[in-house]
């Protein structure tokens, strides 16, 4: 026992065990010392010495949601010039009225409302003479309330003059499709400003979503990017009704049923009605899938699509079907299975214009592709371009794949994308006899517009649509506002194979540091 105690192995031992003790005690200690001063600071306004500050991140609202200058900038630009517009009109001194329903005491209490308060305290003192705050006892006062449509202590009214927007609280936060009630990301300045400029705007524009051909508009963040961008919202159906003249963007979204014709069974065609807003100026969006339709089961809507250079992909697979193309692209995509696909942004052309400045990490989701359609010629440009009726009618990709992916139909691959990347999104323009430009978009996802694309904090599908609307004619549409995420986010955005890659590379390295520090130790005490 004696020689044992005294051996090499016992003193290597020893020493290993003693500062292995060492380490796991001054880990214990330090993380103790950290939690008891945590505990011993005001949580609530983290008023820390100099002694200690550099031990903590300053996490306080004011500090992570101060109004950027690009909201300020937008409120000078498109909400201010507004306000002045109307008071000379009026010859009064009408301000934006930003009520909260509760006491001052009760909002700064609960951090949710709190962060907005801020926020509208920041513009109110930056636009001072342009901007009121209230706060409003729904409980005391219930005729003010109906009249703004207030229905509980956590709705904030925007009020202009005759006209108000009330939203709830949860409106400013962006929320997980897996999770609707915990936040991930505050909104707050976007919708602020966005609603600023709704009630103070001289002209309401109205977009029309198509119905009655199985249309499905499930998730709201979509529609809520329409209103944001300022559009009321209005449904008509094209088999009854005149596109009307205040139409100022057209959507349809994810069609199940054929446009109607004039013929032996209907005396009305609502391809007639696209054609003629479509060449009186029209700005229209279309939202397709992998399973919208197979080929010729919208073949009216598929003709009208051509004649604006869109053409879906279809291919027969093994069971003899034939079917859109299914965009598969396991390099590039943040599901296991390949299908919820990362584009690329299109850099030429017409489109390149359009997506200049915007980020690239669009995710789309069941994507089907398109190409463009016979009497199209590519112009070396970036576009392909067809006569009609002496004016050019101009087509391009707006996002494409990866060159990785690849296009499935009925169980089997039937194209690659190599050297060919597929079109994901296209836009065609077109200036019409009236001096206005015609505008088509289409899209080869459904998904691309859903909540979980729409509301992430990292994704860049929220502000492309936006885009898209200012460029189809929204000049305010509030582009340059983005969410503010609680967190880092940068990994959701992650590629399958980026993810997989990263794992096996961290899961490796530690292992051959071990192995290389272990081999040096076995080599030493055998020299030694």
């Amino acid at each position: 026992m004696n020689r044992f105690i005294k051996s090499r192995k016992m003193r290597y031992g020893g020493v290993a065990l003693f500062l292995t003790v060492l380490v796991i005690a001054a880990v214990i200690i330090i993380n103790m010392i950290t939690a008891t001063l945590a505990f011993k600071f005001d949580k609530e306004t983290q008023s820390i010495t100099p002694r200690y500050d550099w031990m903590f991140l300053d996490m306080n609202s004011h500090y992570v949601y101060d109004i950027s200058e690009s909201c300020n900038e937008y409120i000078s630009e498109f909400v201010i010039p507004e306000i002045d517009k109307a008071n000379g009109e009026s010859e009064k001194n009408q301000k934006i009225t930003i009520i909260f329903c509760d006491d001052k005491a009760n909002i700064t209490a609960e951090p949710s409302l709190k962060y907005i308060h801020d926020s509208v305290y920041q513009l109110y003192d930056t636009f001072e003479g342009y901007i009121a705050v209230d706060y409003l006892d729904i409980w005391e006062n219930p005729s003010v309330s109906r009249a703004y449509n207030v229905t509980a202590t956590t709705d904030i009214v925007c009020a202009f003059g005759d006209r108000h927007e009330t939203m709830n609280v949860a409106d400013f936060y962006i929320y997980s499709s897996a999770d609707s009630t915990t936040a991930s990301a505050y909104n707050g300045e976007k919708i602020i400003a966005s609603c600023m400029m709704r009630v103070t705007q001289s002209e309401t524009p109205m977009c029309y979503l198509t119905a009655n051909h199985g249309e499905n508009f499930g998730d709201y963040e979509f529609l809520r990017a329409v209103v944001e961008a300022g559009y009321t919202l209005g449904f008509i159906d094209l088999s009854a009704d005149e596109i009307p003249e205040d139409c100022d963007l057209l959507i349809t979204f994810a069609p199940k049923q054929d446009l109607v014709v004039s013929g032996e069974i209907s005396s009305v065609s609502e391809v007639d009605k696209l054609n003629e807003y479509m060449n009186n100026g029209g700005k229209y969006m279309v939202f397709m899938s992998a399973d919208s339709f197979a080929s010729g089961s919208r073949e009216n809507f598929e003709g009208f699509l051509a004649e604006w250079g869109v053409k879906y992909m279809h291919e027969s697979g093994n069971d003899g079907v034939e079917s859109c193309y299914l965009i598969k692209d396991k390099m590039n995509s943040t599901s296991i299975d390949g299908y919820t696909i990362i584009s690329e942004n299109y850099n030429s052309g017409l489109g390149g214009e359009v997506m200049a400045g915007l980020g690239s990490k669009n995710i789309f989701g069941n994507s089907t592709c398109m190409e463009f359609s016979e009497g199209f010629e590519y112009d070396g440009n970036g576009n392909y371009v067809k006569l009609v009726d002496g004016r050019e009618r101009i087509a391009s990709p707006l996002m494409v794949s990866h060159e990785s992916a690849e296009a499935w139909a009925g169980g089997r691959a039937v194209a690659r994308a190599a050297g060919q990347p597929f079109v994901l999104m296209s836009i065609t323009a077109q200036a019409c006899e009236n001096g206005e430009q015609a505008c088509l978009v289409a899209v080869a996802s459904t998904d691309f517009a859903g909540q979980e694309a729409m509301s992430s904090a990292v994704l860049n599908n929220s502000r492309t649509v936006t885009a898209l609307f200012r460029y189809m004619g929204r000049h305010n549409a509030p582009t340059e506002l983005v969410f503010k995420p609680f967190g880092s986010t940068d990994i959701e955005s992650l590629s399958t194979y980026t993810a997989n890659t990263i794992t096996i590379v961290m899961a490796a390295i530690p292992a051959v540091i071990i192995t290389a520090v272990g081999l040096v130790v076995l080599i030493r005490r055998k020299h030694s």
